[in-house]
């Protein structure tokens, strides 16, 4: 009885989160009023603004386009040929029984690992609109399949802004470890009829017109899709084959259609784009906000920074002379992604409607696992 209260109180807690504020006049008012306070600061000093929108687009230009932009490409692509279906099927019962998703989830969970944010959220949104996936499967799969890559985390924080490989692995592996734990908490996530959805459906068209003195008016939905009509001239029943048959091959050519490369170039551009445009404006948020997070000591401002940008964050953390406690710090910061990679991510499932305060939940939960394996591996390697 107690364990049916408890599955009951879990299920109303993740159904809140799909609910949205009745009165959000308050939190319209804040952001309101913090929007005018980073544009006054941009007025009486707009040199110091210019100079630090100038170091985002660097921190874009040469940190994240030349590694995110050719996954972002390929992922979409291989995607689009439909075979992702047959390369996955072998990973079926891993992933149905580990995270309860489909198996095509292992491979957009591969490469969301290999290329970092925000590939994975964009992989995601990309299957749901092919059909390949649900919406529930979508909830389920943003909670592993959002994680940072090895160039950032290995190359970027551990051996250029720690200085130490040892620490870049010990990063990487607790958040990959962290994000395979996430998948398993949220697993039954949207079971619940107040959570499903279908996936878009394709614009096939399957109908035939049938000229005939003859028609069929079927109300069940079952004869109504097939293409068998009674008639009484053989003539009618031939063309009515035949139209079978253009309807079949027609579905077999749009099966083995080949992808369009103009349409995926455009859509990984305006992607890569839209995260350029997230990091630069954020790094002049932190740029705004430093004289509040210079009031708190050093390692819980750097915290802060990482907080609104991991890029930044993770900078000033590497500085901070408890290198223990600040890899455990640069962990959950990393594994959160900040309020940046947050918008990001949001900005790549904004076709299939997740909710903010699901998926960032989910990035909190992810952070609070990659701190406590962290913590353990640093503790012993350390």
């Amino acid at each position: 009885m107690s364990h049916e209260k408890l599955s009951n109180k879990k299920g109303v807690i993740l159904k809140n989160l799909f609910v949205k504020p009745k009165n959000d006049n308050l939190l319209r008012l804040l952001l309101s009023s913090l929007i005018l306070f980073f544009i006054f600061n941009m007025i009486i000093s707009p040199a110091k603004f210019i100079k630090e929108g100038l170091n985002g687009i660097s921190a874009w230009a040469f940190n994240v386009l030349p590694s995110v932009l050719p996954f972002m490409f390929f992922t979409k692509a291989l995607s689009s040929l439909g075979q992702m279906e047959k390369l996955t099927h072998p990973f079926q019962r891993v992933t149905k029984t580990l995270f309860n998703t489909p198996p095509i989830s292992f491979y957009a969970f591969f490469m969301a690992i290999l290329s970092g944010y925000p590939v994975g959220s964009k992989m995601i949104a990309d299957l749901y609109m092919q059909g390949k996936i649900t919406q529930e499967d979508v909830y389920r799969m943003s909670a592993f399949c959002s994680t940072s890559g090895p160039m950032f985390i290995i190359g970027a924080v551990g051996i250029g802004m720690f200085k130490n490989s040892l620490v870049g692995y010990i990063l990487f592996l607790s958040h990959i470890l962290s994000a395979f734990l996430n998948g398993l908490i949220y697993r039954k996530l949207g079971l619940k009829n107040d959570y499903k959805d279908k996936p878009p459906k394709k614009n096939i068209s399957q109908t035939t017109k049938i000229q005939g003195k003859n028609k069929l008016k079927n109300k069940d939905d079952k004869f109504s899709q097939k293409n068998t009509i009674n008639t009484q001239s053989k003539n009618n029943e031939i063309k009515i084959d035949l139209t079978n048959q253009n309807s079949d091959t027609n579905l077999n050519r749009a099966n083995e259609k080949t992808p369009d490369i103009s349409e995926i170039v455009l859509s990984s551009t305006l992607a890569i784009l839209s995260v350029g445009c997230i990091i630069t404006i954020f790094f002049i948020i932190i740029e705004c906000l430093s004289p509040i997070f210079n009031l708190f000591p050093e390692n819980i401002s750097a915290f802060l920074e990482g907080l609104v940008e991991i890029t930044k964050g993770c900078l000033s953390l590497s500085a901070l002379p408890n290198v223990k406690l600040a890899v455990i710090l640069a962990s959950f910061v990393i594994s959160f992604g900040g309020i940046s990679t947050l918008l990001q991510s949001i900005t790549m499932l904004r076709q299939v409607k997740i909710p903010i305060k699901l998926f960032a939940l989910q990035k909190l939960t992810h952070a609070l696992l990659s701190a406590l394996i962290s913590t353990m591996l640093v503790l012993f390697f350390m």
